[in-house]
């Protein structure tokens, strides 16, 4: 798509609403012309792709609920073309199913890439690995997985140690806390530094367990993602939580990053160094009342809604999710803060088969 190749060739962090809404416009149009549910809800509201012509009018563009993509199996285009389908859970539990056509999955890969470069993760020192999530050899179709696997190829690699480990006998994936401590007591007597990826609530039981510190070699990374779900009476403060692992990892806390993302939706939402997770030029977020579906204003608290465009074979382009989060803006641009699931029955995703993982 011609807009999202000019969207790539900007800084990812400086917005350009035009060269955004040409974007979504081009991408909203695709699905209008190649999907069938996409075209009845735009028809239905009264509106088309070629419409949104500021960032305002994307506040009346047709939205779907992440939940549709649970129970209804969608694809824009031929199923011929999709090179790739991942799912949004662990071995069990509602899933939503992505499928992506090669350029799409060019677009994930990319834009990812540019984002951590952007943000000064991307480097061309090696490193080991130890990722808090499923091993991509089993699990290959677990959205987590693929994106711990695409986070390691951002810098080159000595070992990459997987901790969910897949147990044949007991046919499911399980999790080793004493050999966790093991490798990085292995890791920290080398001179390659540490990237740690992954459940940020397997990283605090892993340095809860462990009886001394331990000093990782410089440059070395954590970059959390998947949140604490179940395991909220763990969950830390950002800020204590970087200072702890900067206690018993030696790790900097500027160097601590956490990560917000969707299997549905593939734009990653990353903390910069100041804690911040920063709304990169590739999409678009409002932020709605539960009960009006009102837009609201920065700074109050209700349902998160992004907006994207690099996808054209899953009609998830403007997704309203079931997450609450408020949404601000300082000096820098605008970031986000995701304050949790909403609703009473939660949704078995990635992180919660992982936490139930942990537990047995």
């Amino acid at each position: 798509m011609k807009g999202f190749e000019l969207l790539s060739s900007q800084n990812s962090f400086v917005k350009d609403d035009n060269i955004f809404l040409a974007s979504f416009r081009e991408t909203a149009q695709f699905h209008y012309n190649n999907n069938a549910f996409i075209k009845f809800l735009w028809d239905k509201n009264a509106i088309n792709p070629k419409d949104i012509n500021s960032v305002q009018d994307l506040e009346s563009a047709p939205y779907t609920l992440v939940n549709i993509f649970k129970d209804f199996e969608q694809i824009t285009g031929p199923y011929s073309e999709i090179v790739l389908t991942l799912g949004s859970s662990g071995t069990s539990g509602q899933r939503s199913l992505i499928h992506l056509n090669l350029e799409s999955l060019d677009n994930v890969k990319k834009m990812a890439y540019k984002i951590h470069k952007d943000l000064k993760i991307v480097d061309d020192q090696k490193y080991n690995y130890l990722c808090f999530t499923y091993d991509p050899k089993i699990a290959n179709d677990v959205g987590t997985a693929f994106t711990d696997e695409l986070l390691t190829s951002f810098t080159q690699k000595n070992e990459v140690y997987y901790a969910l480990e897949f147990d044949n006998k007991k046919n499911d994936f399980t999790f080793d806390v004493n050999k966790v401590i093991q490798k990085l007591k292995d890791y920290a007597q080398e001179d390659i530094p540490v990237r740690i990826l992954g459940f940020p609530a397997f990283l605090y039981k892993t340095i809860c367990e462990m009886k001394e510190s331990l000093i990782l070699p410089e440059n070395s990374w954590v970059q959390t993602g998947g949140g604490w779900k179940t395991e909220q009476n763990l969950m830390l403060d950002k800020f204590k939580f970087r200072d702890l692992v900067y206690k018993k990892l030696n790790i900097l806390p500027q160097n601590n990053r956490d990560m917000f993302g969707m299997v549905e939706h593939g734009v990653p939402y990353l903390d910069c160094e100041q804690g911040k997770m920063r709304i990169p030029n590739f999409s678009r977020v409002l932020i709605r009342d539960p009960k009006t579906l009102k837009v609201l204003k920065d700074g109050e608290k209700g349902i998160l809604q992004l907006i994207c465009t690099y996808n054209t074979s899953y009609p998830a382009f403007n997704l309203l999710t079931t997450d609450w989060a408020v949404k601000n803006k300082d000096d820098s641009g605008e970031y986000i803060e995701i304050l949790g699931r909403g609703g009473v029955n939660k949704n078995k995703g990635c992180a919660l088969k992982a936490l139930e993982v942990m537990r047995a």
